[in-house]
């Protein structure tokens, strides 16, 4: 063919694109009406996550060229724009325009919708729990740095949930290979996501300081056969953490499995205070930029 002829045939595919695009967002709008009247959340990061991983598995079997970083890329900003049409949804982050934070927000939620800097942790917790913003975006573990303190701390004393979480490399191809190490972020929402199968929680634990603490904990969860995949520990501020430890714990499953329930009632019953902080789809890509 002429490159003429193949420009024709270019132009005919953006047709039947833009027409499906359309087709598409009317769904979405219809999907939109039933969760406003069965008072759903607009946003189902589980439903997304699970949406982007099958297109990516369906166009390697087709023998498609676009990578599956192109395929998440382009569908996530389908889904931003869909979304901004049933609602205006606004996301916090940390930082200023253009912070990693800032461009996790974006790579998550797509350009279609708005942005709301703050200067602080404080901040984005605060927006999304007056209804300012709808969700915040939070670093919560830098590979080098260990976990961000802060995120953690308002964690323990917020009614807001991790809902997601995002796993970024943020070399842009001008830093070190050190700098560029799998940092981690988390979606902030008022409530936590729904089980998918292959879900995380994270918990946190105040219990007695004293020897066998930790263990005593650890134990419950091996015993029962619920995976820890880390652990953080952190003092325990003021007159109400004198002989008191406070440990962050991040495991596989759902807050709402009967064994994790089990289990936490395990640790209630040892003298400790258990918190759900989230529970979110286990993250299996990792965004660069």
């Amino acid at each position: 063919m002429s490159l003429e002829e193949v420009r024709i045939k270019i132009d005919g595919v953006d047709q039947q694109l833009l027409r499906l695009l359309n087709e598409r967002a009317d769904l979405v709008h219809e999907v939109g009406e039933i969760k406003r009247k069965d008072g759903l959340e607009i946003y189902a990061p589980e439903r997304e996550e699970k949406l982007l991983r099958k297109l990516a598995v369906q166009s390697e079997t087709m023998g498609g060229r676009l990578p599956e970083k192109s395929i998440r890329a382009i569908f996530r900003e389908i889904m931003s724009a869909a979304l901004a049409l049933e609602m205006p949804l606004k996301i916090a982050y940390l930082g200023p325009v253009g912070s990693w934070t800032h461009q996790v927000a974006q790579g998550k939620f797509g350009h279609s919708l708005r942005y709301l800097s703050e200067v602080n942790t404080q901040g984005v917790f605060e927006r999304v729990a007056s209804g300012a913003a709808d969700y915040g975006v939070l670093p919560i573990e830098h590979s080098t740095e260990g976990a961000v303190h802060h995120t953690l701390d308002h964690l323990v004393d917020s009614p807001l949930q991790i809902c997601a979480q995002v796993l970024w490399r943020g070399d842009g191809g001008q830093t070190s290979r050190k700098d560029a190490a799998p940092t981690r972020f988390i979606i902030l929402g008022r409530r936590g996501s729904q089980p998918t199968g292959e879900d995380r929680a994270m918990l946190m634990v105040h219990a007695p300081d004293q020897v066998g603490a930790l263990l005593a904990v650890l134990t419950v969860f091996a015993d029962r056969g619920i995976d820890v995949r880390q652990i953080e520990n952190r003092p325990v501020g003021g007159e109400r953490g004198e002989g008191q430890a406070r440990f962050f714990l991040e495991i596989n499953g759902h807050g709402d499995d009967g064994g994790l329930t089990a289990a936490l009632d395990a640790i209630s019953a040892q003298g400790a205070v258990v918190k759900v902080l989230g529970s979110y789809p286990a993250p299996t890509w990792v965004e660069e930029r």
